[in-house]
């Protein structure tokens, strides 16, 4: 049944029942949420950008820790 076959005090009653049904699926973008949701994406960047700058850094240690395995000379070592 379309909603043009249907009684008015029915169509209002779908429309009614839709309306309530978008709320709720809206109430998780109220304003203290939509909040807490940035500051969630805002740690998760956080922590995502701290483990990149150790990986970077381990990476630089252990380049220098090969180089001195394979006798080159790094970081305060001084050539023969």
């Amino acid at each position: 049944m379309d909603e043009e076959e249907l009684k008015p005090s029915e169509a209002a009653r779908d429309r009614r029942r839709d309306r309530d049904a978008d709320a709720r699926a809206r109430a998780g973008m109220q304003t203290g949420l939509a909040k807490q949701f940035k500051q969630v994406l805002d740690t998760q960047r956080r922590r995502g950008e701290a483990a990149e700058r150790e990986l970077a850094e381990n990476r630089a240690a252990d380049d220098e820790r090969l180089a001195r395995a394979k006798g080159k000379p790094g970081k305060g070592r001084k050539e023969a």
